[in-house]
């Protein structure tokens, strides 16, 4: 079986970050089983992931780099892949994540009520 490749000759992006999480999962002591137990997934999935053959979301991969005790950026890509721009408003929110994880469920409801509020919005207009 022939491996994926993006534009640039390199590896695509899920297939490094399924490396990554197997790396990390394995750091952790954990299998695949534990690890889809603990993301309320199957191991199917967390199999998927690994190989590169299925992309994982931004919300899962936060719950991903939580549970692996890893900073989000291990993930994106040591050689300078990022999947945000240095110094934008994103860049900085991650940073923020990163150093302050406990935040992230009061900030994730706070999205959840924009989106609310934003439909709302659109709807009885």
């Amino acid at each position: 079986m022939m491996k994926a490749i993006a534009g640039n000759g390199s590896a695509p992006v899920s297939a490094t970050l399924g490396q990554r999480i197997r790396a990390a999962r394995r750091d952790a002591g954990m299998s695949q089983g534990q690890l889809a137990s603990a993301l309320s997934t199957t191991q199917s999935a967390i199999s998927l992931y690994e190989a590169g053959q299925r992309s994982v979301g931004i919300d899962m991969l936060l719950n991903v780099a939580r549970i692996l005790n890893r900073p989000l950026h291990y993930f994106l890509g040591e050689d300078g892949d990022m999947l945000y721009v240095r110094d934008s408003d994103i860049a900085q929110l991650i940073d923020e994540l990163e150093k302050h994880p406990e935040d992230l469920p009061e900030l994730l409801a706070y999205w959840e009520f924009l989106r609310w509020r934003r439909a709302n919005l659109n709807g009885h207009r």
